[in-house]
């Protein structure tokens, strides 16, 4: 496992981007006593939004820890072909979910913090190294780390 260094603590796991995987990873690694650092670009986790926010009910049932950002269900959809004619597909059971992409990005990056990781916003990666007993993270800012 690389490790590396960020000012004096030593990190096991290095995540770039504070999206739904990275956040989910971070939750996941530091869960299991792992020192976790993640960079995220931005100053604000889950913004600017980068998705439609709809989750498959397989999701959901997979992972409950996404639901506190739901905003509604989805059983049915009309597809519509280049012809103009429609498909409508309905089923009796939730298919999809319509969550609040920002708030459930912010919401897992509280779960992984809770864990013990530790985010650094506004830090862009720019380059990374593997050396022989670490890594290397350069910023956009010009920071290394």
């Amino acid at each position: 496992m690389e490790i590396v260094r960020v000012g004096s603590p030593l990190y096991d796991v290095v995540i770039t981007g504070a999206g739904a995987a990275g956040n989910y990873l971070a939750y996941k690694l530091a869960g299991l006593g792992y020192k976790v650092v993640v960079f995220e670009e931005h100053e604000r986790i889950g913004e600017p939004v980068q998705c439609t926010g709809i989750i498959g009910a397989e999701c959901l049932d997979r992972f409950p820890l996404f639901e506190g950002a739901v905003l509604g269900e989805v059983s049915s959809a009309k597809l519509f072909r280049p012809s103009g004619r429609e498909l409508r597909i309905s089923r009796d059971s939730v298919q999809a979910y319509i969550v609040d992409r920002a708030g459930f990005d912010r919401g897992l990056a509280e779960k992984a913090q809770r864990q013990g990781a530790q985010y650094l916003l506004g830090s862009r990666v720019e380059d990374k190294a593997v050396l022989d007993n670490r890594v290397r993270i350069e910023t956009a800012g010009g920071e290394t780390f």
